[in-house]
């Protein structure tokens, strides 16, 4: 990776889409971060965003489209590999991003195997441009599935083309602050997900149940499927906000937050968008070792505290050492250009595509600069 710091000028705006003439983003549904990526590359990229099951009706839409981006194309793989191989035949550009390249990697199985070779096929077809959420070199074998790595629109979000947004104050995180008594404040955010850890940090409480007494943890989101994790966490001494939070609200709580949670199921290891936010916001982020995010975290020169996941007292022991953030480093102008500088390559990227121009590989400068 080029560690150099981007200019002022790849802050700017001028990577902005060109035009708005009949481009559709495509998401099958609104649940977890599907609605937020329609809204905001819908935003960024000038598309109007489409939703819901296919149908005949709707794979005729998204055919005749001029531009056509499929923003979570792992919801259904057939469906996209028919409709980008027909609109390359028409000569008209698709673009989509992959969340999950990892699931094409793996010990031999005839569905990986398929899989994978539907995406080494699909980098032969002009027109068709597959991206992960992740840049290639943190994970340089993707190359071999997707024509780009660019970086998880959750990672440069709240970068409008110019200021590096912080989060704001709520009600939420006001109440938080005042129950943590001055302890450092540890924040689970969003829905309680055993694969995202959840049932792991609450391991961790009651394997050594003192850290409660030092750390002050809390889980903002709804429990669903998980009510008795959420109980055990309770009677542990965390706080459960056991709803769906306002994104202002969400956000508040990275003013608050000394560290967030985003330590995850080795079979979960891919972008998060609570780390993506911990990124752009200052915050520490707890990591399981030898994932992805730490990756990313250590090359970004991002504050982390990484752990083995299921280990408890090591754990413990690590998170011990969390303290109080120091809130007059949460927005340097290096971190504001760096992720101006991803948000912008995103955008010139997709529109290069868009225009039937091939990416770079990954040898190129432009994927350097992609990394920086």
């Amino acid at each position: 990776m080029n560690d150099s710091k981007p200019s002022n000028a790849d802050i700017g705006s001028p990577a902005e889409p060109r035009h708005q003439s009949m481009g559709i983003i495509y998401v099958k549904s609104g649940s977890g971060h599907r609605q937020s990526y329609a809204d905001l590359l819908g935003q960024v990229l000038g598309l109007s965003p489409v939703m819901g099951p296919m149908s005949r009706a709707l794979k005729k839409r998204l055919l005749a489209a001029d531009r056509l981006f499929f923003a979570t194309l792992d919801d259904d793989l057939v469906s996209f590999a028919s409709i980008a191989l027909r609109r390359a035949a028409l000569g008209r550009a698709t673009v989509a991003l992959f969340l999950g390249p990892q699931s094409c990697f793996g010990p031999f199985n005839f569905k990986r195997f398929l899989k994978k070779s539907i995406f080494v096929v699909l980098r032969l077809v002009p027109k068709v441009t597959v991206a992960s959420i992740i840049p290639l070199s943190l994970a340089p074998e993707y190359g071999s599935v997707v024509d780009v790595g660019l970086h998880d629109p959750q990672w440069w979000d709240m970068h409008d083309g110019h200021f590096l947004r912080q989060p704001g104050h709520t009600p939420v995180a006001t109440e938080v602050y005042r129950l943590a008594a001055g302890r450092p404040i540890v924040c689970w955010l969003g829905s309680a997900s055993v694969h995202k850890g959840f049932a792991f940090m609450v391991g961790i409480l009651e394997a050594n149940p003192d850290i409660a007494k030092r750390l002050y943890f809390i889980s903002a989101g709804t429990a669903k499927s998980e009510q008795a994790l959420a109980s055990r966490f309770k009677s542990m001494g965390g706080m459960h906000i056991d709803r769906r939070l306002t994104d202002a609200e969400w956000e508040s709580l990275y003013s608050v937050a000394d560290a967030v949670w985003a330590c995850y199921d080795p079979r979960y290891d891919q972008a998060s968008g609570v780390f993506g936010r911990a990124l752009q916001f200052g915050v520490p982020a707890i990591v399981r070792r030898g994932s992805l995010i730490e990756t990313a975290a250590r090359k970004f020169d991002a504050p982390v505290h990484a752990i083995d996941f299921g280990d408890c007292d090591a754990a413990a022991t690590e998170l011990s050492k969390i303290a109080k953030a120091d809130r007059g480093t949460a927005a340097t102008k290096e971190r504001e250009q760096r992720i101006g500088s991803w948000r912008n390559d995103f955008i010139s990227s997709t529109m290069r595509a868009f225009d039937g121009l091939r990416i770079p590989t990954p040898n190129s400068s432009r994927e350097r600069h992609d990394q920086s």
